[in-house]
Protein backbone atom coordinates (compact mmCIF):
# COMPACT_ATOMS: atom_id res chain seq x y z
CA UNK A 1 0.00 0.00 0.00
CA UNK A 2 1.21 3.39 -1.13
CA UNK A 3 0.85 6.28 1.58
CA UNK A 4 3.88 8.00 3.06
CA UNK A 5 6.33 5.53 2.38
CA UNK A 6 5.14 3.00 4.54
CA UNK A 7 4.27 -0.87 3.29
CA UNK A 8 1.52 -2.88 5.10
CA UNK A 9 2.51 -6.42 5.02
CA UNK A 10 -0.08 -8.35 7.11
CA UNK A 11 -3.74 -7.74 7.09
CA UNK A 12 -5.06 -5.03 8.79
CA UNK A 13 -8.34 -6.85 10.54
CA UNK A 14 -7.82 -8.19 13.63
CA UNK A 15 -6.30 -11.47 14.28
CA UNK A 16 -5.29 -14.09 17.59
CA UNK A 17 -1.88 -13.69 17.72
CA UNK A 18 -0.92 -12.47 21.26
CA UNK A 19 -0.42 -8.65 22.21
CA UNK A 20 3.86 -7.53 22.37
CA UNK A 21 5.35 -7.93 26.09
CA UNK A 22 4.06 -3.98 26.64
CA UNK A 23 0.11 -4.87 26.34
CA UNK A 24 -0.09 -7.85 28.47
CA UNK A 25 -1.79 -11.28 26.73
CA UNK A 26 -5.20 -10.85 28.49
CA UNK A 27 -8.71 -9.73 27.91
CA UNK A 28 -8.58 -5.68 28.15
CA UNK A 29 -11.45 -3.27 28.08
CA UNK A 30 -10.99 0.14 26.69
CA UNK A 31 -12.45 3.34 27.46
CA UNK A 32 -11.85 6.70 25.66
CA UNK A 33 -10.25 9.47 27.79
CA UNK A 34 -12.93 11.62 29.66
CA UNK A 35 -13.79 14.38 27.71
CA UNK A 36 -12.95 12.47 24.71
CA UNK A 37 -15.31 11.14 21.96
CA UNK A 38 -14.54 9.49 18.50
CA UNK A 39 -16.77 9.34 15.89
CA UNK A 40 -17.42 6.50 13.96
CA UNK A 41 -16.31 3.46 16.47
CA UNK A 42 -15.93 2.73 20.20
CA UNK A 43 -13.53 2.58 22.33
CA UNK A 44 -13.20 -1.11 22.39
CA UNK A 45 -12.65 -1.56 18.86
CA UNK A 46 -10.08 1.15 19.05
CA UNK A 47 -7.87 0.31 21.69
CA UNK A 48 -7.75 -3.29 20.25
CA UNK A 49 -7.01 -2.03 16.95
CA UNK A 50 -3.83 0.37 18.21
CA UNK A 51 -2.99 -2.76 20.03
CA UNK A 52 -2.93 -4.67 16.78
CA UNK A 53 -0.94 -2.07 15.09
CA UNK A 54 1.52 -1.79 17.58
CA UNK A 55 1.89 -5.50 17.81
CA UNK A 56 2.42 -5.59 13.96
CA UNK A 57 5.19 -2.57 13.55
CA UNK A 58 6.70 -2.60 16.92
CA UNK A 59 6.16 1.08 17.45
CA UNK A 60 2.74 3.37 17.22
CA UNK A 61 2.80 6.57 14.83
CA UNK A 62 -0.05 8.81 13.85
CA UNK A 63 1.60 8.23 10.27
CA UNK A 64 1.14 4.32 10.66
CA UNK A 65 -2.00 4.51 12.55
CA UNK A 66 -3.49 6.55 9.08
CA UNK A 67 -2.19 4.13 7.15
CA UNK A 68 -3.69 1.07 8.75
CA UNK A 69 -6.95 3.15 8.53
CA UNK A 70 -6.84 3.67 4.68
CA UNK A 71 -9.14 0.57 3.57
CA UNK A 72 -12.57 1.29 3.57
CA UNK A 73 -13.30 -1.69 5.71
CA UNK A 74 -10.13 -1.28 8.49
CA UNK A 75 -11.88 -0.87 12.15
CA UNK A 76 -10.35 2.53 12.66
CA UNK A 77 -11.59 3.70 9.16
CA UNK A 78 -14.48 5.81 10.61
CA UNK A 79 -12.73 7.48 12.83
CA UNK A 80 -11.11 9.83 9.85
CA UNK A 81 -12.27 12.31 7.30
CA UNK A 82 -11.20 10.60 4.03
CA UNK A 83 -12.48 13.49 1.93
CA UNK A 84 -9.10 15.41 1.07
CA UNK A 85 -10.52 18.73 0.76
CA UNK A 86 -12.42 18.28 4.15
CA UNK A 87 -9.63 17.25 5.59
CA UNK A 88 -7.30 19.64 4.47
CA UNK A 89 -9.42 22.19 5.97
CA UNK A 90 -9.44 20.80 9.41
CA UNK A 91 -6.02 20.14 9.50
CA UNK A 92 -5.35 24.06 8.65
CA UNK A 93 -7.86 24.77 11.68
CA UNK A 94 -5.69 22.51 13.56
CA UNK A 95 -2.64 24.40 12.58
CA UNK A 96 -4.69 27.77 13.29
CA UNK A 97 -5.17 26.68 17.04
CA UNK A 98 -1.93 26.15 17.16
CA UNK A 99 -0.55 29.29 16.00
CA UNK A 100 -3.27 30.66 17.91
CA UNK A 101 -2.02 29.11 21.26
CA UNK A 102 1.83 29.40 20.71
CA UNK A 103 1.85 33.85 20.65
CA UNK A 104 2.49 35.45 23.51
CA UNK A 105 3.11 39.05 24.45
CA UNK A 106 6.69 39.69 25.71
CA UNK A 107 7.02 42.33 28.80
CA UNK A 108 10.47 44.62 28.79
CA UNK A 109 10.55 43.84 32.88
CA UNK A 110 11.24 40.80 34.50
CA UNK A 111 7.40 39.83 34.10
CA UNK A 112 6.64 36.20 32.72
CA UNK A 113 5.25 35.63 29.16
CA UNK A 114 1.24 36.35 28.54
CA UNK A 115 -0.88 34.53 26.29
CA UNK A 116 -2.35 36.76 23.75
CA UNK A 117 -6.11 34.87 23.70
CA UNK A 118 -7.74 32.33 25.70
CA UNK A 119 -10.30 29.65 24.46
CA UNK A 120 -13.80 30.25 25.57
CA UNK A 121 -15.67 26.88 25.27
CA UNK A 122 -18.79 28.71 25.55
CA UNK A 123 -18.48 30.68 22.75
CA UNK A 124 -16.48 28.39 20.84
CA UNK A 125 -13.70 31.03 19.95
CA UNK A 126 -10.59 32.47 21.02
CA UNK A 127 -11.20 35.86 22.35
CA UNK A 128 -8.12 38.59 24.03
CA UNK A 129 -6.71 37.52 27.43
CA UNK A 130 -7.11 40.70 28.67
CA UNK A 131 -10.98 40.82 27.38
CA UNK A 132 -11.39 37.21 29.12
CA UNK A 133 -9.95 38.71 32.27
CA UNK A 134 -12.08 41.86 32.52
CA UNK A 135 -15.17 39.61 32.29
CA UNK A 136 -16.54 37.68 35.41
CA UNK A 137 -18.27 34.79 33.39
CA UNK A 138 -15.61 34.00 30.77
CA UNK A 139 -12.85 34.40 33.30
CA UNK A 140 -13.99 31.95 35.58
CA UNK A 141 -14.79 29.78 32.37
CA UNK A 142 -11.23 29.94 31.13
CA UNK A 143 -10.09 29.39 34.96
CA UNK A 144 -12.45 26.13 35.18
CA UNK A 145 -11.08 25.11 32.14
CA UNK A 146 -7.05 25.43 32.83
CA UNK A 147 -7.82 23.75 36.34
CA UNK A 148 -9.09 20.89 34.37
CA UNK A 149 -6.32 20.42 32.02
CA UNK A 150 -4.14 20.48 35.26
CA UNK A 151 -6.55 17.98 36.91
CA UNK A 152 -6.16 16.15 34.06
CA UNK A 153 -2.33 16.26 33.74
CA UNK A 154 -2.31 14.94 37.37
CA UNK A 155 -4.52 12.01 36.58
CA UNK A 156 -2.09 11.71 33.51
CA UNK A 157 0.76 11.49 36.07
CA UNK A 158 -1.02 9.31 38.59
CA UNK A 159 -1.88 6.63 36.23
CA UNK A 160 1.66 6.50 35.36
CA UNK A 161 2.57 6.11 38.83
CA UNK A 162 0.33 2.97 38.71
CA UNK A 163 1.50 1.34 36.25
CA UNK A 164 5.08 2.46 36.94
CA UNK A 165 4.54 0.75 40.61
CA UNK A 166 3.43 -2.44 38.96
CA UNK A 167 6.06 -2.68 36.32
CA UNK A 168 9.44 -0.62 37.36
CA UNK A 169 9.00 0.17 40.70
CA UNK A 170 12.31 1.40 40.72
CA UNK A 171 10.88 5.21 39.41
CA UNK A 172 7.65 5.09 41.39
CA UNK A 173 9.19 7.49 43.89
CA UNK A 174 10.50 10.11 41.11
CA UNK A 175 6.53 9.74 39.09
CA UNK A 176 4.70 10.03 42.38
CA UNK A 177 6.59 13.32 43.09
CA UNK A 178 5.97 14.61 40.07
CA UNK A 179 2.14 13.75 40.49
CA UNK A 180 2.37 15.10 44.28
CA UNK A 181 4.10 18.56 43.12
CA UNK A 182 0.90 19.26 40.28
CA UNK A 183 -1.52 17.81 42.83
CA UNK A 184 0.05 20.72 45.45
CA UNK A 185 -0.24 23.73 42.34
CA UNK A 186 -3.62 22.34 41.86
CA UNK A 187 -5.21 22.26 45.60
CA UNK A 188 -3.65 25.70 46.11
CA UNK A 189 -6.20 26.68 43.39
CA UNK A 190 -8.66 28.79 44.44
CA UNK A 191 -12.40 27.33 44.28
CA UNK A 192 -15.97 28.67 43.75
CA UNK A 193 -16.56 32.21 41.62
CA UNK A 194 -14.25 34.75 42.03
Amino acid sequence: MAGNGLTTVAPWGRHAAPLPQILPAMAITYNFRRGVEVDGIDAQTAGEELARITEHHGALTAAVVVDEARPDDAPLHPAFEWDDAIAAELHRQHQADTLIKAVQVVHEKDEPEEPVFVKVRSARNYQPVEQVAKRLDLYEEAFRNACERLGDAQAALEQLVAVAARLRPEVKPRAEKAAQIVGRVRDGLPTGRL
